[in-house]
């Protein structure tokens, strides 16, 4: 590509050019969102706008070192859970933080850690009080306190493609889309610091209808999410009327609806570090429970959970025909209704889409105990938690043989227990579970310090067959998933220098039993070279390659001449890709990346398909109130099994990674005003272009030509 040249020269000038500008320059809440990127663009499966969320409630209110634990400050992109813990030992050693460069005093911390943590982070007032005395649980603020720190944040988002698929195009076809084409997402939220929260969130997804209709739970908005939560406040650790989320251990159980897996944190990605019961206000639409839940301190290390939920899920129901209801050799229930798919896309826009909503009641409960152990030497906890749902509507088993282990019946159970310890040595963690007829999973994991900038995590996992975990997210090759898979992942890091890290791992799995459209068991393995120098806080460069190769299904000779029987072939996807970033000034950012590809196919006889990206990105802050986000991208692939990723700035709390394929272009703008404090504006175009193509899509959502545009826009107000 031609466009290569200029980008490489940014790559290579951002190396070049360590020495030209003063290091007070940098904005350090863009070095943090840089790393979080990179996070989430290799790292990470499911939605993630629940972790896009912490990420902005973090900025609004920031953690304080003196109160914060382990588990709160392992959701800081910069720290994870080994350094979390590493402050928390060193707090309780010690004695409180007197001021945030104290921070630097804590083992592992380095400068760039510091610096990249800091916008979230402050020290709070009464530092004598709590070195006088130790606080067996958090301060009760009074009613007249919280009415008068009371914060309001609101938060109105449209977004729409301009050019419009097939399925806008009338209500005659059963694809046809009965809605406007419009995303609409609306959220109110007030809170008190971290401890109290009273929040609705509302959405509205392209092609759905902005109606009433109280059969299908539509008022206005096609989903609603709200709740009323008290934080540490005394002995309440957690208590959340309306939606909530549990996370509890490495979440074979219970788990939010995404996670971090295998990416360029090689030893900080598979971790986990559960926070317990916490309040939802996200937009994925199946994966939180809806009613009561609460988490008390029975004594200062002993916390005892019980929560309860009842809602509907989308789910495809099949009602037998019932014209034969008197034939004597049928048997009792023969012609219930049963589910046979859950359905978990959250869209209700055609008319076949809006019979699945919420037609499958689930009624949960479940409660947990955990010890929590915090000293100047060791950081840690155990636990056990267990929940059981009872459905509406059975759960029927599958027809094909990949789903003989399916979830079925009107009965789901599910209990784990956990434990974790962290030291500055190193950490272990492990996490045993059971599930609905027995099946078990299992995880557990060492991380240790080497020394000299060292460190190794070693991850062992296995998910039986028939072990299922509705509402678990376990780690694992299919983040995720959590049944019949077992592996070992051997991540590690070495710092050689303050200027240089290398983060790289292998993960080798197998699965037991048959997948869909795999008929027989198979294996994989996977890995990952991430190199990345940082000559100053402004200029960042990194290099990294990526492999992995798995059996697929492969039709194979039998032993009848003629005949072929089911059998197992590799397939091979591999991607290179070099990044720089300069921080030119205080108001200007240049970013420039250049990504190939390369797919084998199982097929001997299919050929090699190989991509390539490359892109310009800038950020530029034209005046005190106005920021300006830019990005040009050209990419030529072979096809869709080589196609790239690149992950986009969009409105605050939106994830855009789109998968590029084919040959074209891509361009946006971002801009964000911020003219008075507490007030934040943003607008986005976007516009792809293909060559080579008539039509872009498929479906209803195909589009005549060959471009495709969309456009954003939002306002925040916090006062």
């Amino acid at each position: 590509m031609r466009g290569l040249a200029p980008v490489v020269g940014w790559v290579l000038l951002a190396t070049s050019a360590a020495a030209q500008v003063p290091a007070d320059t940098v904005d350090t809440s863009t070095e943090t969102e840089a790393r979080f990127e990179a996070l989430v663009e290799d790292d990470l499966s499911g939605d993630p706008t629940e972790l896009l969320e912490l990420l902005a409630s973090l900025r609004d209110d920031p953690l304080d070192v003196n109160e914060a634990t382990a588990e709160e400050l392992a959701q800081v992109p910069a720290l994870g859970a080994a350094l979390g813990a590493a402050v928390v030992r060193y707090r309780e050693a010690n004695g409180p933080f007197t001021s945030l460069p104290g921070l630097r005093q804590v083992p592992g911390l380095t400068a760039d850690v510091f610096l990249d943590a800091r916008p979230y982070l402050f020290v709070g007032p009464n530092i004598e009080a709590r070195t006088a005395a130790v606080q067996r649980f958090p301060d009760i603020p009074s009613l007249a306190t919280v009415l008068d720190g009371m914060r309001l944040t609101g938060i109105q988002r449209v977004q729409r493609r301009l050019d419009l698929g097939v399925g806008y195009q009338g209500p005659d076809s059963l694809r046809a889309y009965l809605g406007s084409p419009e995303r609409i997402y609306t959220r109110v939220q007030a809170t008190y610091k971290r401890q109290v929260s009273v929040n609705v969130t509302l959405e509205k997804d392209p092609g759905e209808a902005f109606r009433f209709d109280g059969g299908t739970n539509t008022y206005g908005y096609d989903y609603q999410s709200a709740h009323v939560a008290l934080l540490d406040v005394g002995r309440i650790d957690a208590l959340v009327l309306g939606d909530y989320s549990a996370q509890f251990g490495q979440g074979l159980a219970l788990w939010r609806a995404s996670g971090f897996g295998k990416g360029p944190d090689a030893v900080g990605g598979p971790l986990r570090s559960g926070r317990g019961i916490r309040p939802y206000g996200s937009v994925d639409e199946n994966n939180f429970f809806r009613g009561a839940a609460l988490t008390v301190g029975v004594t200062p290390g002993l916390y005892v959970s019980a929560f309860a939920s009842r809602r509907a899920l989308d789910a495809s129901v099949f009602t037998p025909d019932t014209t034969d209801l008197g034939d004597p050799d049928l048997p009792p229930g023969a012609f219930d209704a049963v589910v046979t798919s859950l359905n978990a896309d959250g869209l209700h826009r055609t008319d076949r889409e809006l019979a699945r909503k919420d037609v499958l009641d689930e009624t949960l409960v479940g409660g947990g105990a955990e010890y929590r152990v915090s000293n100047g030497s060791v950081e840690g906890r155990a636990g056990v938690v267990a929940t059981r749902s009872t459905f509406g509507t059975p759960l029927a088993p599958g027809t094909r043989p990949d789903e003989l282990f399916d979830l079925t019946g009107d009965q789901a159970t599910v209990v784990s227990a956990y434990a974790d310890a962290k030291t500055q040595a190193g950490l272990a963690f492990g996490e045993v579970a059971r599930g609905e007829g027995g099946g078990i999973g299992a995880v557990g994991g060492v991380g240790i310090d080497l020394g000299g900038g060292a460190d190794l995590l070693v991850v062992g996992r296995s998910y039986a067959p028939d072990f299922t975990s509705l509402h678990g997210y376990a780690f694992g090759e299919r983040n995720g998933v959590g049944r019949n898979e077992r592996g070992v992942y051997v991540g590690a890091r070495v710092k050689p220098s303050r200027a240089w890290t290398v983060n790289a791992y292998l993960d080798q799995y197998r699965f037991p039993f048959l997948r869909f459209n795999v008929p027989r068991p198979s294996r994989g393995r996977e890995a990952l070279l991430h190199v990345e120098h940082r000559p100053a806080r402004f200029a960042r460069v990194y290099l990294q390659a990526r492999t992995e190769t798995r059996e697929v299904s492969s039709d194979v000779d039998g032993v009848v001449p003629g005949s072929v029987v089911g059998g197992l072939a590799e397939q091979t996807r591999q991607t290179l890709r070099l990044q720089g970033e300069w921080d030119a000034s205080r108001e200007v950012r240049l970013r420039a990346r250049v990504e190939g590809s390369r797919y084998v196919d199982p097929d001997p006889a299919a050929a090699v398909q190989t991509g390539s990206l490359v892109y310009q990105d800038v950020r530029w802050q034209l005046v005190r109130w106005l920021r300006a986000d830019a990005r040009l991208t050209l990419f030529d692939t072979d096809g869709y099994d080589a196609r790239l990723y690149a992950f986009e700035n969009d409105l605050t709390g939106v994830f855009a990674i789109p998968a590029l394929s084919g040959r074209g272009a891509r361009g946006y703008v971002l801009l964000t005003a911020r003219p008075t404090d507490g007030v934040t504006a943003q607008l986005k175009l976007a516009t792809t272009w293909l060559r080579r193509v008539n039509r872009i899509g498929s479906g209803a959502n195909a589009v005549e030509g060959q471009r495709v545009s969309e456009v954003g826009a939002q306002v925040r107000v916090r006062i």
